[in-house]
């Protein structure tokens, strides 16, 4: 099996096959369903080969693995015998989440047949712009079945995903979707001259064009799970063969015709009727907001929950504004992330910029987004700004795709016609604002043997008092064999950055943390004297190694009473370990009294 250690090790870091209650992936992610995650070791995960980052969000922990994810669940599958679990507990879950996690994993494994017929179902439109060939033609009609094949009966293969996600029957729920896109509902859907069925002379059947629709289906699945186990529980064991599909199908087809079909077609209406409605106030507008909207939903994992109102508009109107949208917020993280090549010192984060940039114009932006931006937070205030200004610019000028693709810079040709031009401008502007952005905004890392600047200041890591160096209770310290700084007696256990930079190292026991200042110093934050033997308990951190930080983030919390029960000094120390670089402490501010959060302690004056 391939990559079948890196899987194992997944597993041990999550709390082992037991904590899983159910696993799937999207096109760069593994996505779990654990049953405790407290259980989780977020930097255990963070070591393991060919993992680009983590995030726990919407109750499912994310591994972004890249585009060779599919490799690692098949590994997974088997190592945790997927197909034998129970069904997800989705009765915990509350409603974001649930959709959440479904719609993440129906529409993963479907996206390579519809990216793939979208991708043609475009160059084919394309090519109809440009007359270079008749939609009357026998080619093109030909090729037309081929792209269009997928999205009309998309409930087939809904149905099929949503099967999995909720461990019942996949051909009862292919049988749900043929039922609703059998030819009795589209003929008469097509005369006009039925609106509805009556069933036993008083269950109203409303007709309704079924085909390319996505949420009706997938809540008709999510209740054929339920009903099939009930069905199943209550039925005597030699009945059940026979009688369970039946029942099942019977109960939960005319479930979905009656109820299920008709609200989840009004909800579809409904979700692409608001982005209707948000374009028809302002398209600038709207452009503004769903670029801005478009990379924390990529980094959050909740992107896909805008893949069912494209689709929806592809079923409504032929068409779809959203996608050229994504595409352009693609092209702004690409070019963010390019921008970082210039600021970074070493060849592996150079290797790993190439990479991810390279990855971003091909449409998979994760690796540029976990591996680069969040590194670089004002890197990803550049992209999301440059998603805005160039989705703003194509919203203007009406850019719409009339098939569903990847936004790749190769979807390029899917946008020949009309609006290629500002397409093409588009990805320009995207490209070309995020990159300065990010240029002018993030600094430079100083190459080693590069002069320092000047003075760096150390501010207030908590509310608190001041205490000088030499009179902390250890003498490591106070005699500046570490290096020379401050302490500081806290308040409310809340502990801050004393500088802008990255964190270098966290200790297991996570009593101390080390800072890599913008200029190069190597901080120290020792939070307690001889709290090493606690273990960890009493501390909880809020960053992890290679974050950057400035003195408004929060990197711990000590709880202070824990400490004192332990009979425990709960000091903060904060010195300066790399004294080589430092001439001296000017010394110059007044530190009597109580101090905030960011307060200035002491100017450092380097060589």
């Amino acid at each position: 099996m391939k990559h079948e250690q890196a899987v194992k090790q997944m597993i041990q870091a999550i709390g082992g096959k037991d904590n899983v209650n159910n696993a799937w992936h999207c096109m760069t992610r593994l996505r779990f369903n654990l049953k405790d995650k407290e259980q989780i070791d977020y930097q255990a995960l963070e070591k393991i080969s060919g993992v680009v980052g983590t995030k726990y969000q919407s109750d499912q922990l994310q591994i972004v693995i890249g585009t060779t994810v599919a490799d690692y669940y098949s590994t997974l599958a088997k190592l945790l015998d997927l197909e034998q679990q129970e069904v997800i507990e989705t009765q915990k879950k509350g409603l974001v989440s649930l959709f959440m996690d479904t719609v993440s994993g129906v529409f993963g494994p479907l996206v390579p047949a519809i990216a793939g017929a979208g991708m043609i179902k475009g160059l084919t439109a394309g090519l109809v712009a440009l007359n270079l060939i008749s939609a009357e033609s026998p080619t093109y009609i030909v090729i037309n079945m081929l792209a269009s094949g997928v999205f009309t009966f998309l409930p087939f293969f809904v149905a099929a995903s949503a099967a999995k996600i909720f461990k019942t029957n996949q051909y009862l729920a292919i049988a749900i979707a043929a039922t609703l896109q059998f030819p009795t509902m589209t003929e008469a859907l097509a005369s006009g001259d039925v609106s509805q069925f009556l069933v036993f002379g008083f269950l109203p059947v409303p007709v309704f064009n079924y085909a390319g629709t996505v949420i009706p289906i997938i809540f008709a699945v999510l209740c054929l799970s339920y009903i099939y186990r009930w069905v199943d529980k209550v039925l005597p064991e030699v009945l059940r063969t026979v009688f369970t599909p039946t029942l099942s199908l019977f109960l939960s087809g005319l479930l979905t015709l009656v109820v299920i079909g008709p609200i989840g077609i009004h909800l579809g209406n409904l979700l692409a009727g608001a982005v209707s409605w948000l374009f028809s106030i302002s398209p600038v507008l709207a452009g503004v907001i769903v670029g801005a909207i478009r990379p924390i939903a990529i980094l959050t994992g909740l992107h896909h929950a805008m893949t069912p109102i494209a689709l929806q508009n592809f079923a409504n109107q032929g068409y779809d504004m959203l996608m050229p949208m994504m595409f352009m917020a693609n092209m702004a993280i690409t070019g963010a992330t390019a921008a970082m090549y210039t600021k970074v010192k070493s060849k592996e984060e150079k290797s790993v910029i190439i990479s991810s940039a390279v990855s971003g114009l091909l449409g998979i932006t994760e690796p540029a987004l976990f591996g680069v931006l969040t590194r670089y937070k004002k890197a990803f205030l550049a992209a999301t700004i440059g998603s805005s200004i160039a989705s703003a610019f194509i919203s203007f000028f009406g850019v719409r795709i009339y098939g569903y693709i990847l936004s790749s810079i190769f979807s390029l040709p899917a946008y020949i016609g009309e609006y290629f031009i500002f397409a093409v401008l588009g990805i320009i502007i995207a490209l070309g604002s995020s990159f300065a952005i990010a240029y002018f905004l993030v600094p430079k890392e100083q190459e080693d043997g590069e002069t320092f600047t000047n003075e760096l200041e150390l501010t207030a890591i908590t509310d608190g008092v001041y205490i000088p160096l030499e009179d902390v209770n250890d003498s490591v310290f106070s005699s500046k064999m570490v290096g020379d700084g401050f302490a500081m007696s806290s308040l409310s256990g809340e502990v801050f950055s004393p500088v802008s930079g990255k964190v270098s190292t966290i200790f297991p026991t996570k009593h101390a943390i080390g800072i890599t200042a913008d200029n190069g110093l190597e901080i120290l934050i020792h939070m307690g004297i001889d709290t090493v033997s606690l273990n960890g308990d009493g501390f909880e951190l809020f960053v992890r190694e290679g974050q950057a930080v400035t003195p408004q983030t929060k990197l711990a919390h000590v709880d202070l009473q824990l400490l004192a029960e332990a009979q425990k000094d709960s000091s903060i120390i904060v010195v300066v370990t790399n004294m080589d670089k430092v001439a001296r402490f000017s010394g110059e501010y007044d530190l009597e009294g109580s101090h905030r959060p960011g307060a200035p302690m002491e100017k450092v004056v380097l060589i």
